[in-house]
C-alpha cells in the first residue's frame, strides 16, 4: 500500500465523495470516481494509458473550438499520473484506484488566458470533471456519469490510430 493509500486517508477520502479547494494558484479537486461495472480489470485496459477525447458535455456535442486544442485526458497506470488539455490549458494531476473506487487527487492547470469559447468550455470541463462520481467503459466510449446520468462522453482512438501516434521513426 502507498503512502496515500492509508486506512485513514482512504476513509476520509471516502468520507467526502466530493471536496474542491483552491490552492494558490492551482485548482485542488478531490473527486471520488466508483465504477459503474464490478469487472474493473477489464476497464482498466482501456480505462487507464488509452488517450481521450471529449466528445459530449451536458448532452451538448462538443467541437474543437476554433483556435483551441481539443479536449483530452489520458490516465497513465504506471506514475499514476492524470493529463490532458482542457481546450484552453494543460490539465495535470494524480489518481489512485481501490477496488472499484478511482479518486481523482488535486487537478491542476497552467493558467494561460485563452479567448471565447475555449475559456467557458474549460471551465465547463473542469466543473464537470469536479462533480463525476462514476464512469463507464463501453466499446471505445468512456463516459463520466454523475449518479445515473451521463455528464460527458469520451472517444479513443481505433487501435490503428494509436500505433501510428506512437510509433518512433526509424533511425539510420
Amino acid at each position: 500500500m502507498d503512502s496515500i493509500g492509508t486506512a485513514p486517508y482512504a476513509r476520509a477520502m471516502t468520507s467526502f465523495p466530493f471536496r474542491r479547494a483552491l490552492c494558490g494558484t492551482v485548482l485542488c479537486s478531490f473527486v471520488n470516481v466508483a465504477a459503474a461495472d464490478d469487472k474493473l480489470s477489464d476497464l482498466n485496459a482501456t480505462l487507464v494509458g488509452t488517450p481521450w477525447t471529449l466528445q459530449t458535455l451536458g448532452g451538448a456535442a462538443q467541437a474543437q473550438v476554433a483556435g483551441g486544442t481539443p479536449v483530452q485526458l489520458k490516465l497513465d497506470a504506471a506514475s499514476r499520473r492524470l493529463s490532458g488539455h482542457t481546450g484552453c490549458n494543460r490539465l495535470m494531476g494524480r489518481f489512485v484506484q481501490r477496488g472499484t473506487l478511482l479518486t481523482l487527487l488535486p487537478l491542476g492547470t497552467t493558467r494561460m488566458a485563452c479567448a471565447e469559447p475555449a475559456m467557458t468550455q474549460e471551465q465547463a470541463v473542469l466543473k464537470m470533471l469536479g462533480e463525476v462520481d462514476g464512469y463507464r467503459v463501453e466499446n471505445r466510449t468512456l463516459s463520466l456519469l454523475q449518479g445515473e446520468v451521463v455528464r460527458a462522453t469520451w472517444s479513443a482512438p481505433a487501435p490503428k490510430e494509436v500505433a501510428e501516434k506512437t510509433r518512433k521513426p526509424a533511425t539510420p
